[in-house]
């Protein structure tokens, strides 16, 4: 059986939203409030989502190996602090612009975006490829489980909302599917039924099509 893999998925969404966002900025009239308000819809909702994910790798994920190897994460932690002082700084930046918009400084943002995301992609292809095969050689399968119920219990419903809007269309179709059995399975009625109108806003008309065939075939949970 496939062990629970804690990044993978979580991490597509994250490359999705910093490309596109990236792109965005790049293409982002600074002069017109209404061009700076579209990027704000798209780069706020990802800010919240880039600090939530490092406070749950900092307080469930990473820790799974703490009896194992303790200074197994520290690396990572480090960067994590790194990450978070120039996402603050990227979050005071844009503010600044939304407040006042300003050709120069808005180019400045999108280099110090770009500068941003460059830095992040090793960190995440580092956590999928070295930390957890790491925990999949130390740690239960159950203590895998409690760290990522750790971490979901935490999450936001707004939260949920955002990783899902960018996960559901950066994964495959059949991982999708997989995804989305599960919550059918074993999640209420409700939190099915947002998860259903998520995929109707983000994947085209057929994707969704098959999601919703998926769950009125599932058995109930």
């Amino acid at each position: 059986m496939e062990r629970d893999d804690l990044f993978t998925h979580i991490h597509k969404a994250l490359r999705r939203g910093l490309f596109e966002v990236t792109m965005q900025a790049g293409a982002t009239d600074w002069a017109d409030a209404g061009d700076v308000e579209r990027l704000a819809a798209r780069w706020r909702p990802l800010l919240a989502l880039l600090r939530s994910h490092t406070e749950h790798e900092e307080r469930h994920i990473m820790r799974v190996l703490d009896p194992y190897e303790h200074q197994a994460t520290e690396a990572i932690a480090e960067q994590h602090v790194d990450q978070e002082e120039l996402l603050e700084h990227l979050a005071e930046s844009f503010d600044t612009l939304a407040a006042r918009p300003d050709p120069a400084a808005g180019l400045g943002f999108y280099r110090d975006l770009a500068r941003f995301v460059a830095g992040y992609l090793p960190h995440l292809h580092e956590e999928e490829t070295v930390v957890m095969p790491r925990i999949w050689a130390r740690c239960t399968d159950e203590e895998i489980a409690a760290a990522r119920a750790g971490f979901m219990a935490e999450m936001t419903p707004e939260i949920q909302a955002i990783s899902l809007e960018l996960m559901l269309p950066s994964l495959d179709r059949p991982t999708r599917a997989g995804l989305v059995r599960r919550m059918a399975a074993t999640a209420p009625p409700d939190v099915v039924k947002g998860v259903l109108a998520i995929g109707d806003r983000v994947l085209g008309a057929d994707d969704a099509a098959a999601l919703h065939a998926l769950v009125a075939t599932a058995p109930a949970g």
